[in-house]
């Protein structure tokens, strides 16, 4: 029986839905968020932001990151290493709810550091922060163990009450995303796994098509099925 049924299922179409479900799963909830209207840093610091928001632009102000996940590229030659661009930096963000995080690749580490320390000389008195960190995000619940460590600096070096803290949660993170590239990825996920689909339904109906039993019936129906008899009209004379 299961292998009667795995001889009407295309391999190959099979295998396309399936890649296509992961990069559909892996792709639809952000291109979704791609294409809602893009609120601005300036947004947020006024409050106005929620999970599953599209957030971009400059990023005015910005406070000390409160976690880092890193990792190394190793160069033995000169004892050496280097992050690579999966490592991350988790910041601070001023929001107008309170706070919320903000992860920055290696890739805009320097600048990061940058607007943290004009942030904190603009508080202290002087000019505005001109440091240009420009991000395309989305904005998600944080993670467990980041929103613990979140709520810790918040608590240890910003004094933050407890009141205020749980009004926070969850807590939220803006993370940046490459929406382009995610936009194809959601466009190939979809055509592969129309294809497949299509494949799979061919596969079916061609096998179901060739089984003795279609068979079988369908040379039961010719065989019952009334000769034909020729009619006359009547001469007219």
């Amino acid at each position: 029986m299961l292998g009667h049924l795995f001889n009407k299922i295309s391999g190959a179409g099979l295998i396309l839905v399936l890649i296509g479900a992961l990069l559909l799963c892996f792709s639809l909830q952000d291109t979704v968020i791609s294409f809602k209207a893009a609120k601005s840093f300036d947004d947020v610091l006024s409050g106005d932001v929620s999970a599953g928001d599209h957030v971009a632009g400059r990023v005015p102000y910005l406070l000390d990151s409160f976690a880092t996940m890193q990792t190394w590229t190793e160069d033995r030659a000169n004892n050496s290493r280097t992050p690579k661009k999966t490592s991350s930096r988790y910041y601070i963000l001023p929001s107008g709810q309170g706070c919320l995080g903000l992860t920055v690749h290696s890739s805009n580490f320097s600048p990061a550091k940058n607007l943290v320390d004009q942030t904190y000389g603009y508080f202290s008195g002087g000019a505005a922060p001109t440091a240009e960190l420009v991000l395309d995000t989305r904005v998600v619940e944080m993670d467990q163990e980041l929103a613990e460590m979140f709520r810790q600096t918040l608590r240890e070096d910003y004094g933050f009450p407890d009141t205020e803290i749980d009004a926070m949660d969850p807590p939220l993170m803006a993370e940046p995303r490459a929406f382009g590239t995610i936009r194809v990825f959601c466009g190939a996920g979809g055509v592969l796994f129309l294809l497949g689909a299509v494949l799979l339904v061919r596969c079916w109906r061609k096998a179901s098509a060739k089984s003795p039993r279609v068979q079988a019936r369908a040379a039961s129906k010719t065989q019952e099925a009334p000769a034909a008899h020729p009619s006359y009209d009547p001469e007219i004379r």
